[in-house]
């Protein structure tokens, strides 16, 4: 993986506690089954005409969930191209134009360390200030230490499922190809800026020639993934 650590941040941004838009647990109404909900403009506004009842609104989200969801091997269009995508979850990113796991499924087992029926998941959704504010003062100040610009920010979860419920994981990177948004300057280059908790900052290149596209590896766990035009 290329990736070059972000010296060049502010003290204050790294020395706070950070405090990301941290996926919510909710349990589908007469199952079992558990993942991290999803946080978007849809479901909020969903949420919020249910919100006398908060059984109510977590299955809303539930159900904004199941409609952005898409399973193994499912054609995805990054970019006007098809790509399937080799792990299930949920794609919710509306800013961008795509988004897919181009790692092999066994390469991908293998990278998360995944053992017996557990098999990887992925949640995938926008977010921007409101909902990840500490994250993005890092992003932020990650794009001015390098002189860029972001064009989209997302969330991203890469997990494992067991049993029906959500397996969170530590270790093991994927690879994934993002289509830039709409109007993106395709003359510039582009990379990633990824922000863990605990304010760990990492800058990851761009790995394919498409100019309409950014493909970069995603880190086991909870992140934010911010397209940055450089």
């Amino acid at each position: 993986m290329k990736s070059i650590k972000v010296k060049r941040i502010l003290a204050a941004v790294l020395a706070a506690s950070m405090v990301m838009a941290s996926a919510v647990t909710v349990s589908a109404s007469g199952s079992d089954t558990t993942e991290p909900g999803v946080s978007s403009s849809e479901s909020s506004s969903s949420s919020s005409e249910s919100s006398d009842s908060s059984s109510e609104s977590s299955n809303v989200t539930v159900t904004y969930a199941q409609t952005m969801s898409k399973a193994a091997d499912a054609a995805m269009s990054v970019a006007g191209t098809s790509v399937r995508t080799s792990v299930a979850g949920v794609y919710a990113a509306q800013k961008v134009q795509g988004v897919a796991v181009v790692t092999p499924l066994a390469a991908v087992r293998t990278s998360l360390g995944l053992a017996g029926n557990q098999t990887p998941a992925i949640i995938i959704y926008d977010t921007d200030e409101s909902k990840s504010y500490r994250a993005m003062e890092c992003v932020n100040a990650a794009a001015g230490a390098i002189g860029g610009t972001v064009v989209a920010t997302m969330n991203i979860d890469l997990g494992a499922k067991e049993s029906g419920k959500w397996v969170a994981l530590s270790s093991g990177t994927v690879g994934l190809v993002t289509g830039l948004p709409k109007g993106a300057d395709t003359s510039k280059e582009y990379c990633a800026i990824c922000v863990q908790p605990g304010g760990v900052i990492t800058i990851l290149e761009d790995q394919d020639l498409n100019p309409a596209t950014v493909t970069f590896e995603v880190q086991a766990g909870l992140g934010t993934y911010a397209i940055t035009a450089k």
